[in-house]
């Protein structure tokens, strides 16, 4: 347990609870620096294949704190860049972009930062007391941290300048009738609901889930005939793994696979 984080490994599904929940989980760059060495160690344990995230109390995370948008008003645009987004940019990014699969529980309201860290997750499970909320605009500010691309690419173009410019805010039913989030279930059933999906993810084969991770991502980015050729590269590579072999001998023996993620 860390000064802001609990974090537990328990069936190779590593969790990390935002644990401030007297601020509602608010989110400053000591917070993130904390989440990213949790994840650097998360992603170097090989009992670890699945992240799920959730927040303590009744928030998954308000944001950024009240002290620390104070403490903005005297930075310098050198301040905010080096050591302010060094780690707020730098957790979120390093959360869409870690190897294994991520779940995020959305128990309460997730805003500004903690929308972005939400959306960044691969699956979003969430109650009727979620709320996905961009406050950026409210503050003056865009969204800085990954939601500018991602939001129109998951809800379309008209639902996120909706949530971006106006701030309107999205519950959890809501949430999953427009993609936002992949299942609804009510609040005292969430925890289990994300660790049930997390353990079917931890069953399945890493070198598979991670490499389509990294394709899903390419391709929200790059052309079809440049997936195309990366996609046959990487299928010969996974091809030559001993997944591959146990995967294919489990079919035909009808039994459940055990992936060792080499």
């Amino acid at each position: 347990m860390g000064q802001y984080l609990l974090t537990t490994i328990e069936d190779r599904v590593g969790k990390i609870t935002f644990n401030t929940p007297e601020n509602l989980n608010a989110l400053t760059p000591d917070v993130m620096k904390e989440f990213m060495a949790v994840l650097d160690e998360y992603e170097e344990n090989p009992d670890v294949r699945v992240v799920l995230i959730t927040g303590a109390g009744r928030a998954f995370s308000a944001g950024g704190s009240y002290d620390f948008l104070k403490e903005m008003f005297d930075a310098t645009p050198t301040q905010i860049k080096n050591t302010v987004y060094k780690y707020f940019a730098g957790g979120v990014k390093r959360l869409k972009l870690f190897p294994k699969p991520t779940v995020a529980a959305v128990n309460g309201p997730a805003a500004g930062a903690g929308c972005e860290a939400a959306i960044a997750c691969d699956f979003r499970v969430v109650c009727k007391e979620a709320l996905f909320s961009e406050v950026w605009a409210k503050l003056g500010l865009i969204c800085p941290l990954g939601g500018m691309f991602l939001l129109p690419r998951l809800v379309g173009l008209a639902k996120a300048t909706d949530m971006l410019m106006l701030g309107t805010p999205v519950p959890g039913e809501e949430a999953v009738e427009i993609g936002l989030a992949n299942q609804l279930v009510e609040k005292e059933h969430l925890e289990d609901a994300a660790m049930k999906l997390a353990l079917k993810l931890a069953e399945g084969a890493p070198l598979a889930l991670s490499t389509i991770k990294e394709g899903l991502r390419r391709g929200m980015e790059s052309t079809l005939a440049a997936e195309w050729e990366y996609n046959v590269f990487a299928q010969a590579t996974l091809i030559s793994s001993e997944d591959y072999k146990e995967g294919a001998n489990a079919i035909m023996e009808k039994r459940s696979p055990n992936f060792k993620g080499q």
